[in-house]
């Protein structure tokens, strides 16, 4: 399959010429509509405080990501632009690979330049002017901050397979494709689960057991490791989150004293399987997406 990077740049910018005045009232449109969240969000109790500006930032990148790249090639589902647009002189890849450019590039910057203003001017009426100690969302280098990356990825790849694969309603059809997979990889965690962890819940087994002790305020109050039967039970938890397998609690007592110990609790870190899903879904998505519109081409 061809690529060329001048075709491709070519491409971006015939892209921005013939849509530059739409997508810059759209920008201002969503910036009134976060601006209008933030007020909002400075009149409740907990005003704007980190977790509310994360969600912000979350569900718009997310929400306003996956509606504005189902427009990208969205001429392709109109007669009249169809044409046109598919005898263009590129490949399926390189436009495939605009797409990409705007959605997963151009998208989150001019976001990001839009919405970290406002929630700092947000947070500076919060902190100074109401009184609540709030401070600036900064996105932290962590797990969460992958997951959310790849989230974010495998939405707008989704978002792409969406435009090429649907002709009409492109925006409601592919919600629910997410819906689906999403309450589908629900539905299986729990089949997954028996799968990778064979165990019988109805046999004692031996096992090193690490027992933390805490008062009726939660201060530890003692730790013990030690050889012990436990009765285990598989709590197989959501996806991409680790898996335990327990006992759950144990009531012991000390000195004259009854502290309660969560003990006996065994980590698989089963997620992984889903996390490598999770990235294996992103360029798979992309793929499919490029082979169904060089069939368009074709």
């Amino acid at each position: 399959m061809q690529f060329s990077i001048q075709r491709l740049w070519l491409l971006v910018r015939k892209q921005w010429g013939e849509n530059k005045q739409l997508y810059a009232l759209g920008l201002l449109a969503y910036a009134g509509i976060i601006a209008a969240i933030i007020i909002y969000n400075l009149t409740e109790f907990e005003g704007l405080n980190e977790r509310v500006q994360g969600n912000i930032i979350f569900m718009g990148l997310i929400g306003g990501g996956f509606a504005f790249t189902t427009t990208i090639l969205g001429p392709l589902n109109q007669k009249l632009t169809g044409i046109s647009t598919l005898m263009l002189p590129a490949s399926a890849l390189e436009k495939l690979a605009m797409a990409a450019i705007y959605s997963m590039i151009i998208f989150p910057v001019c976001f990001i330049a839009v919405v970290y203003p406002l929630l700092a001017l947000g947070v500076y009426i919060d902190h100074h002017l109401i009184g609540r100690p709030n401070s600036l969302y900064l996105v932290k280098g962590d797990q969460n901050a992958l997951y959310f990356l790849l989230t974010f990825l495998l939405v707008q790849s989704m978002a792409l397979f969406s435009t090429v694969l649907f002709k009409r309603y492109v925006l409601v059809k592919g919600v629910i494709l997410v819906m689906v997979i999403f309450f589908g990889v629900l539905v299986s965690n729990s089949f997954l689960v028996k799968q990778i962890i064979k165990i019988n819940p109805g046999k004692p087994i031996n096992s090193t057991v690490t027992e933390i002790y805490y008062d009726v305020k939660e201060n530890v109050v003692e730790r013990r490791v030690n050889k012990d039967l436990i009765w285990p039970k598989i709590r197989a938890g959501m996806p991409f989150s680790t898996l335990e397998i327990n006992n759950w609690v144990i009531n012991k007592n000390i000195n004259g004293v009854d502290y309660t110990a969560y003990a006996a609790v065994i980590i698989n870190p089963y997620s992984n399987v889903f996390v490598l899903l999770f990235i294996m879904s992103i360029p798979f998505f992309g793929l499919i997406s490029c082979f169904k519109l060089k069939e368009k081409q074709l």
